[in-house]
């Protein structure tokens, strides 16, 4: 709607690296105008906002973040009445000032947050290759800038409430992406042979479930993210994938997705499982096909840290997911900070990239690991893959009255509707992006061969991002028969509420010792 508008702000002071993740918390910022242009007056509400460091955005709009609460205003090139006497400034409160000038245009911008030193990293490449307008004209009062815009028309919203939107827009990360998409040259006939694999293991004894899960192509998620291994590490990955995806339904859509209980047990039995591989038994049909592919990883060729951290990773996983399905039965909703948290161990993202490891048989040193350099990057990374996910799985977990997504989230604690939630999730990916890019040239040297390793693993992060994004797009697993259409529109239509489900018993889970 804006196009950039550069600024005369003075570039703050480089940032400490290890106050990059701090700097970059998401915040979800409220915000509404009052929007007056000549004689027409009308009420307009912005999108969210989402800060960096010291700089607020909107979409292309951008100011300084210099309080908690900060007051802008701008200037439409439009022909309006010249003003003989300027509004008087607001008081520096923490409150949003009140205006009442019929020819301005107010927003009032509210933050939990404090200010940063942190400038985000530049934009991408398309965005910055838009033209600049003329720099601002800073007012006096810190708390109240302005701009000069476009004369793009801003929309007027209904006088009456509207029952809800009907469709809604997607970001399109493909295009905003600088990494390029891949696929395994083994992706054919290996996927398929695992999809016999799962089928066979009767994980999904309803024929109409085990259909619908075919229909995701979990092996070609598999095939874009990891598409440097090789076949028989390939053939470990894609078996990994679709056991989580079943372990994953099971707690979101299946039997345990308000089952504290059940879900507890069903992670002592997984982790038992992949403790000891080759000896552990159970009938519990999960815990069996996860022990089968973790013991044959460890028979190809799987080093001790990544075992080591893989493990630690899972353990993370089933106990965030148990969270999160205590969390559902209580129909809790956590703040945004210990959700993100949350968010980045039920993904199952760490052990995926730890898994990665083993897919281009590397063997790293803790010290690789340590370094916080490395953890903003897996931390980006993870939080571009599940915040995007959340987007593009909100259709269809809103119908099953699922609140455990970021878009959910932002509209139950700001307000928000739909499409400014989604904007403001949007937003963070993008942000993600930028700073893994940005944060990828300060990287520290550990020598030659270690760094060539390095470069190997960071691969696996960026083809994870990239196949998040694609394999949404393809797959029929958030959009059906209408993959397509909405890959080419970005725009979704809002699926009707679903009937409430009651408990499914798991016969194996329920013999299981």
């Amino acid at each position: 709607m804006f196009s950039w508008i550069s600024s005369m702000f003075r570039p703050a002071e480089s940032p400490k690296i290890e106050d990059i993740e701090a700097a970059y918390k998401p915040e979800v910022v409220t915000r509404k105008a009052s929007v007056p242009l000549g004689s027409r007056t009308f009420n307009f509400v912005f999108g969210v906002l989402s800060h960096k460091g010291p700089t607020l955005w909107w979409r292309d709009l951008k100011a300084l973040f210099t309080r908690s609460t900060l007051t802008v205003t701008m200037v439409l090139p439009r022909t309006v009445a010249p003003r003989t006497t300027p509004p008087t400034p607001p008081p520096s409160t923490h409150q949003p000032p009140a205006f009442s000038d019929p020819e301005m245009i107010e927003l009032s911008l509210t933050s939990t947050a404090t200010s940063s030193p942190l400038r985000p990293p530049q934009a991408a490449a398309k965005a910055a290759s838009k033209v600049p307008l003329p720099p601002s004209k800073i007012d006096t009062n810190p708390s109240r800038l302005s701009f000069a815009t476009i004369p793009t028309p801003l929309p007027t919203p209904p006088v009456t409430p509207s029952p809800g939107p009907q469709t809604y827009m997607i970001p399109d990360f493909i295009a905003y992406s600088p990494y390029e998409l891949q696929v395994n040259r083994h992706y054919q006939p290996v996927a398929s042979i695992s999809e016999h694999w799962l089928r066979e293991s009767l994980v999904h004894p309803n024929e109409k479930k085990r259909a619908v899960f075919e229909a995701c192509n979990i092996g070609l998620l598999t095939a874009m993210a990891y598409p440097h291994a090789t076949n028989d590490r390939f053939r470990v990955l894609c078996d990994f994938d679709n056991a989580l995806f079943a372990f994953d339904d099971l707690c979101d859509e299946g039997g345990l997705r308000a089952d504290g209980n059940g879900t507890k047990k069903a992670a002592d039995i997984i982790m038992s499982a992949l403790h000891y591989p080759f000896t552990y038994e159970t009938e519990f049909r999960c815990g069996k096909i996860f022990a089968d592919l973790w013991g044959r990883a460890i028979q190809i060729g799987c080093s001790e840290g990544a075992q080591r951290r893989f493990l630690e990773y899972f353990d993370q996983y089933v106990q965030a997911v148990h969270a999160q399905v205590l969390n559902r039965a209580k129909n809790h909703i956590p703040d945004l900070e210990n959700w993100i948290k949350l968010r980045r161990d039920t993904g199952g993202l760490k052990m995926c990239f730890a898994i990665g490891e083993f897919g281009l048989n590397l063997d790293l040193p803790d010290e690789v690991f340590e370094c916080p350099l490395i953890r903003v990057m897996e931390n980006c990374a993870n939080d571009v893959v599940v915040l995007s996910n959340d987007i593009y799985s909100y259709n269809i977990e809103q119908a099953q009255g699922d609140s455990c997504n970021i878009i959910s989230v932002a509209m139950q604690q700001s307000g928000l509707d739909v499409q400014a939630s989604m904007d403001f999730a949007g937003e963070q990916v993008k942000g993600r992006i930028d700073l893994y890019t940005a944060t990828k040239s300060k990287l520290p040297s550990w020598g030659a061969k270690v760094d060539a390793d390095v470069q190997k693993y960071l691969s696996v992060l960026e083809d994870w991002m990239t196949a998040g994004f694609n394999w949404s797009l393809e797959s029929q697993r958030y959009f059906g028969k209408d993959v397509q259409e909405v890959k080419r529109t970005l725009r979704v239509k809002v699926l009707p509420r679903e009937a409430p489900r009651g408990q499914i018993i798991i016969p194996d889970l329920e013999r299981a010792s």
